[in-house]
């Protein structure tokens, strides 16, 4: 498995190939300490086939990808669900369900050789779901559900198999294009299990083949890519009795696992920076792993395009303004923050979402609205913002940010449309 350094020196992973040349060999990428920065680029195909694009400062039309490459975004989080489109709905909501073709195996893997070929490491999210999944929707897929018109103990095994099979199949079609993945987390925000109602974590009998479903993921993956880490990740970064819940369960059930994965969103947790790089060092001192930060982010705006408020109703306990540069100034202090952990415990941080901009049709769901637009790292006409040049700051233990491009303005005041 190669490294980013590797990728931009021309090679781009286990099967050889080698990246796209950048638009302007001229431009020069910040160097690189080892500290991910990067973000989920799941959702950049539909937008840009629905009709988005993007810019630079200076509205300068540019790929989105290689623009934030430029900036040292080096770390892209995809994530696959096993089925889209309307034949995939939500469990018992027949209208919820993935625009068919984004968001799916082959969509992911073309996301992924476009960003290898910019010198970006991959963090796969592996669902094993048709829908969103979190600590409270586990929908077994669609295609699996024959599983549960078998006795408990058959459908635990067959399901488990298809953990196994499931994982092994992508990470061998990752493999095969170059586009081996650095990390993989098994499920999204998983604290309550994963694959309802049989790997759950209310019960002893649900945490035992919670553990099955994890140990058959892990060994998937190991057996494709020993070097890839794996992630076990919960939301609610700060609250340490629930990670010392989790954690502690799954290793009396020996789960393995290479990296505690966390979301820390101030919104969400209701914690402030100080107080989340705390949480770290004590969790690096009670697990002895390392930890990723699987998502964050803060509103840039009050308010969506739509006018209306979205998903973060603000920005939390954190002292930065919902405005262009209070974001900037967010990310800058957090990846600073988080680089002085203990044993330089943390690889990382991924930004959510950074590129769901306004486009056509496209939101949370099919037919639902874009309520992430005032937290992308672009503007509502697509248009970098102070954010993105957050990211060289992340890059190096001594990094001077350069100029605003002239021409660019100030950060500005709320929009409101």
């Amino acid at each position: 498995m190669s490294t980013p350094a590797d990728r931009r020196a021309g090679v781009l992973g286990s099967a050889g190939t080698t990246p796209a040349a950048a638009e302007d060999s001229g431009r020069h990428r910040p160097a690189d300490d080892g500290f991910a920065a990067g973000g989920d680029l799941t959702m950049i195909n539909w937008v840009e086939d629905s009709g988005g694009r993007y810019y630079d400062e200076r509205g300068k039309r540019r790929d989105p990808v290689d623009l934030l490459a430029d900036n040292g975004f080096d770390l892209a989080r995809l994530r696959v669900c096993t089925g889209t489109g309307p034949d995939h709905p939500r469990i018992g909501y027949p209208d919820s369900y993935l625009p068919e073709g984004h968001q799916d195996e082959n969509d992911m893997l073309k996301t992924a050789r476009r960003s290898a070929a910019h010198g970006m490491d991959i963090q796969l999210g592996l669902h094993y779901s048709d829908y969103w999944t979190n600590g409270l929707t586990q929908d077994i897929p669609r295609d699996r559900r024959d599983a549960t018109a078998l006795p408990e103990a058959r459908a635990v095994a067959a399901l488990e198999k298809d953990v196994h099979d499931c994982t092994e199949r992508i990470m061998r079609r990752m493999k095969a294009q170059g586009t081996t993945p650095a990390h993989v987390s098994l499920g999204n925000e998983m604290h309550g299990g994963i694959l309802f109602p049989y790997g759950t974590t209310d019960s002893a009998d649900g945490w035992r083949s919670l553990a099955r479903f994890l140990k058959a993921g892990y060994r998937a993956v190991k057996e494709v890519s020993p070097s890839t880490k794996v992630i076990l990740r919960l939301d609610d970064g700060g609250n340490m009795d629930k990670y010392e819940w989790f954690f502690s369960t799954a290793a009396d059930h020996g789960i393995p696992y290479d990296v505690i994965g966390s979301s820390s969103c101030p919104f969400w947790s209701k914690k402030d920076i100080p107080t989340v790089t705390a949480f770290c060092n004590d969790l690096h001192r009670r697990f002895g792993k390392e930890i990723m930060v699987m998502e964050t982010g803060v509103n840039w705006n009050p308010v969506t395009h739509d006018g209306v408020e979205g998903q973060l109703t603000d920005n939390g306990p954190v002292p930065y303004p919902e405005t262009p540069q209070g974001r900037r100034d967010f990310l800058a202090d957090l990846f600073a923050a988080l680089k002085s952990v203990e044993d330089r415990a943390v690889l990382g941080v991924l930004y959510w979402d950074p590129v769901m901009i306004p486009a056509p049709g496209v939101g949370w769901e099919v037919g639902q609205p874009n309520v992430v637009s005032n937290t992308t790292l672009s503007d509502f006409r697509g248009r970098a913002l102070p954010a993105v040049r957050a990211y060289r700051t992340a890059r190096t233990d001594a990094c001077v940010e350069p100029a605003r491009p002239s021409g660019s303005g100030p950060a500005g005041a709320p929009v409101r449309t």
